[in-house]
């Protein structure tokens, strides 16, 4: 799936991170087995969504913390991307609020300094990043 470099794809990771960062990924997270990088683009919106990302969002979708998708579950990413950018955009803008009526992931992630554009660059740069995960498991 290719996805248009948009700035609000970005700034929704850069929430996601975010929110894991001020919840806190709780016990029981893991770190990614040695050697685990995450994907480095060429393109300056991915690599300015991969700065924000492993800032703020990093800290909940890397391994999937406090119920946040992570970047190497690309079956729980199919149909949230599925749905388009725009959708994937509004999360990490507005929040995400549990059944509680608490927020699961905070509006700007938590991270009230982040632009849109910011937002939008870090939810294309997870985006990217899932799919190409998601690619090196087909054809390691």
């Amino acid at each position: 799936m290719t996805i248009a470099h948009r700035p609000r794809l970005s700034l929704l990771c850069l929430v996601l991170a975010a929110v894991g960062a001020i919840q806190g990924c709780g016990p029981g997270t893991s770190e990614p087995a040695a050697g685990f990088e995450m994907p480095k683009f060429a393109d300056p919106v991915l690599a300015e969504g991969r700065s924000v990302w492993m800032g703020t969002c990093r800290a909940c979708h890397l391994m999937g913390a406090a119920g946040a998708p992570a970047v190497t579950d690309y079956p729980n990413w199919e149909p949230r991307i599925a749905k388009g950018v725009d959708a994937l955009f509004k999360s990490p803008i507005h929040g995400i609020k549990g059944d509680d009526g608490k927020y699961k992931m905070p509006p700007r992630g938590g991270n009230e300094r982040l632009t849109n554009r910011q937002i939008e660059a870090a939810v294309e740069y997870m985006v990217a990043s899932v799919d190409y995960l998601h690619q090196q498991t087909l054809n390691p």
